[in-house]
């Protein structure tokens, strides 16, 4: 019985230093598992300029009634080519707007005339990845 918990004290303590991680991409697919090494650092994963700019895009007010309008910071302004309007329950386009060819860093939406519901703001990146942001329209 001694050498039972003497063997098990010294399972748990080789384990001990290992931590599992499990990284998931946006739509929650796992992309990663395992362990970190030795020095506690995780794996390296790729990162899409998407993913940097998220937090760096802004639009306000949500819910909208009217007027959406999109703020992007001015260090960001190069990577977005290019913003749609998609509407949740179907997959037809709103409106799109060209941005690479504008110097700007914000556009107003007028959705007056759109429905209530759920709509994807697709920001097109230069480095191909897509940025979406959810809103909501209201009446």
């Amino acid at each position: 019985m001694k050498q039972l918990y003497t063997s098990m004290f010294i399972l748990i303590g080789i384990n001990s230093s290992a931590q599992v991680i499990f990284n998931y991409d946006d739509a929650g697919n796992q992309i990663y598992r395992g362990t970190t090494t030795g020095t506690n650092r995780m794996a390296s994963t790729s990162v899409t300029l998407a993913d940097q700019i998220g937090n760096k895009i802004q639009a306000v007010p949500v819910p909208v009634k009217t007027v959406l309008n999109v703020i992007w910071e001015q260090d960001i302004k190069d990577y977005i080519l290019k913003i749609e309007v998609l509407a949740y329950n179907s997959f037809q386009i709103m409106e799109s707007v060209d941005v690479k060819s504008k110097i700007m860093t914000s556009y107003i939406f007028d959705m007056t005339n759109y429905a209530y519901g759920v709509y994807y703001l697709k920001f097109y990146l230069s480095d191909g990845s897509i940025y979406t942001k959810t809103i909501t329209k209201t009446n």
